[in-house]
């Protein structure tokens, strides 16, 4: 009778598990194709956004341009370059866009840079940062980025004070590497312009 019983219970304890497992297996498959349902939904229009971002990052950091061609980053550029587009306007050449990712407080920093034919800082535009709002998350207002615009520089250096260079920039108060970190991508952009682009049009 007790070997009954332990028998028995051995079954009950099988059929739970087991149902368990199917239980566990029902909500997995439907979780995943729910997740796949919602992923077909919102890929587009996350990419549609994506795209439309990076089309007004291009147009800010080169004002003027109509069209943008992608080019092949050089072979040893600096690991900061991630993008080259040459900008023209009406199909005359106008100049060109790096776009560079730096590290920042936060994370990483994107941004983009527009370079004219003659090596001048057309003018940056951020594309991506998640720096600490009120302070680094500050760096794609005009009063620290517009500092970089039309200006012609080997190299830009930070400052904690108001400036008393061209090539000198003030950091955002309190947030001196979020500063640091979009100059150094700028500074690799102008580089790479140098290295690479120098010269005019690559076609």
């Amino acid at each position: 009778m007790e070997a009954n019983n332990t028998a028995s219970s051995n079954r009950d304890g099988i059929k739970k598990i087991v149902s368990l497992g199917l239980i566990l297996f029902t909500v997995t498959a439907i979780t995943g194709l729910l997740l796949g349902f919602v992923h077909g939904i919102t890929a587009v229009p996350i990419q549609k956004t994506q795209e439309r971002l990076k089309a007004e990052a291009l147009s800010g950091a080169l004002p003027g341009a109509d069209s943008f061609d992608t080019l092949e980053i050089a072979p040893g550029a600096d690991a900061a370059i991630k993008e080259v587009q040459e900008g023209k306007i009406g199909g005359e050449f106008a100049g060109y866009c790096v776009t560079v990712t730096t590290k920042g407080y936060a994370g990483p920093v994107d941004t983009v840079i527009g370079i004219t034919p003659d090596g001048a800082v057309r003018a940056i535009h951020i594309l991506n940062q998640t720096e600490t709002p009120g302070l680094g998350a500050k760096a794609p207002l005009p009063p620290f980025s517009g500092q970089f615009e039309n200006k012609q520089a080997e190299k830009f250096t930070v400052v904690k004070t108001p400036p008393t260079a061209s090539d000198q920039i003030q950091a955002i108060s309190g947030a001196t590497i979020t500063s640091d970190a979009v100059a150094s991508g700028v500074n690799a952009a102008l580089s790479y312009w140098k290295t690479n682009l120098a010269g005019g049009s690559s076609r």
